[in-house]
């Protein structure tokens, strides 16, 4: 009986995995682009993002800062030897309310984002229809002016403003000023803890990224600071720590600019407010 080559076995093996495994292809449409069928992916409700999300997602970009934006890819392709990340995004559109499109992004040798392809014309269409990016904005900045100026009173005390960086939520990662003011003012409440009635800590993030991604960074920030008092004695029970995603923005950025001067002019929305309540009389 003539031996097989193991290494033939093996070549035969992993060619039969490798394509058990792939994603099955539509045809493709009139760019020669294939999208695959959506029972094929693992993310089949897809994810909700922002428009302004989705527009930062534009050639050059890496596969780290893709996934950053908007996670792993929703099929089966794999994450480093491939050419194309396939994703189910829902995004608002005015006038029609939130979209639904399978979206895909391909890649050059060097791993950078070459091109970005709609599976329909409509959803094209649907990212750029006109809309107000930044329409909470300036009542958002009234807003916290009025409680800023409420909060200097007597009756509590509060720090506004310690901001992280983009995609950030380590007390480590807080600006060297403001790791500062939060630290006096964790010692100030440790000192004058009996006068202290509660402490409320509330986190905010920009824009950028999934619905649950800036829900879940927002909240990570704002108990982030609170364990900050925790590790000096305050009781858990005092401490009330809350996320607000980017429900309360304070900057107004352009639409489209470069990510890193959208992320920069964003920084005042990536913020934790410290509101410390004392006790009546």
């Amino acid at each position: 009986m003539k031996k097989q080559n193991p290494l033939v076995l093996l070549a035969v093996v992993l060619s039969a995995t490798l394509s058990a495994c792939s994603t099955p292809r539509e045809g493709p449409d009139a760019q020669g682009v294939s999208f695959p069928p959506r029972e094929a992916s693992y993310r089949r409700d897809g994810i909700v993002v922002t428009r302004d999300t989705v527009r930062l997602l534009q050639p050059g970009l890496s596969k780290d800062q893709v996934r950053q934006l908007i996670g792993n890819p929703h099929f089966t392709e794999g994450l480093f030897a491939v050419r194309d990340w396939n994703y189910i995004l829902k995004f608002p559109a005015a006038g029609i309310g939130l979209v639904e499109c399978q979206f895909q992004l391909q890649f050059d040798e060097q791993g950078k984002v070459r091109s970005r392809h709609w599976q329909t014309e409509a959803c094209a269409a649907a990212e750029g229809s006109s809309m107000v990016a930044a329409a909470g904005a300036a009542p958002a900045a009234a807003s916290a002016a009025a409680d800023a100026a409420e909060d200097s009173r007597g009756d509590r005390w509060s720090e506004d403003g310690l901001v992280f960086p983009f995609g950030r939520s380590s007390l480590d990662d807080l600006r060297a000023a403001d790791r500062a003011r939060l630290k006096a003012l964790v010692a100030r409440t440790v000192r004058e803890a009996g006068s202290v009635q509660r402490i409320v800590v509330v986190g905010h993030a920009d824009r950028i990224g999934t619905v649950q991604r800036k829900e879940s960074r927002a909240l990570d920030r704002a108990q982030a600071v609170a364990g900050a008092f925790v590790a000096k004695g305050i009781a858990p029970g005092m401490i009330e720590a809350v996320g607000r995603s980017d429900a309360e923005p304070l900057s107004a950025c352009p639409t489209r600019p470069p990510l890193s001067e959208l992320l920069a002019c964003l920084t005042p929305d990536r913020r934790v407010s410290v509101i410390v309540y004392l006790k009546a009389g």
